[in-house]
């Protein structure tokens, strides 16, 4: 039996894409709530896991961009913003790009963790990382967390 939909959940998969692509992002969004909402409710678990997913990796790549942008000098005022969150973030930032240089492309499997996330797909712009490795271990790091919330919650019903 369904559950009483919530608001962010009567959007449907035209509404995961958008709530994962700013989860992606620094907007700090429920998604992994709506995902399990939209699966309790009738939404295939493999369909809303892609969705979920894509609108959370395109999130990552603006993210991504923004770092190769303010990395090269460019950015304005926002920019500026990125420059001071990146002091603000200080020694952990220093260490999300020490990991990204030791390690490579492989260390943007941590990209799906809350709050240091975003760090590491930021980082992986001021870096360097290379558009296809980025989007490949950002994309299977955040689709396996998808896919465990999906499956937890197809477990759970």
């Amino acid at each position: 039996m369904p559950a009483e939909p919530s608001t962010l959940s009567t959007w449907g998969l035209p509404g995961m894409f958008f709530v994962a692509m700013l989860a992606g992002s620094v907007v700090p969004v429920p998604s992994e709530a709506m995902l399990a909402a939209l699966i309790y409710n009738g939404t295939p678990p493999v369909m809303a896991t892609v969705v979920a997913t894509v609108g959370n990796v395109l999130g990552a790549v603006t993210l991504y961009i923004l770092g190769q942008w303010v990395s090269r000098g460019g950015g304005g005022a926002l920019g500026r913003w990125v420059a001071r969150r990146r002091e603000k973030e200080g020694p952990r930032m220093a260490r999300v790009e020490a990991n990204l240089r030791t390690w490579g492309a492989p260390a943007l499997l941590m990209a799906w963790l809350p709050i240091l996330g975003d760090a590491f797909v930021l980082a992986g712009g001021f870096v360097g990382v290379r558009p296809l490795p980025f989007v490949v271990f950002v994309t299977l790091g955040k689709g396996l967390r998808y896919a465990f919330v999906a499956l937890s919650t197809a477990v759970a019903m």
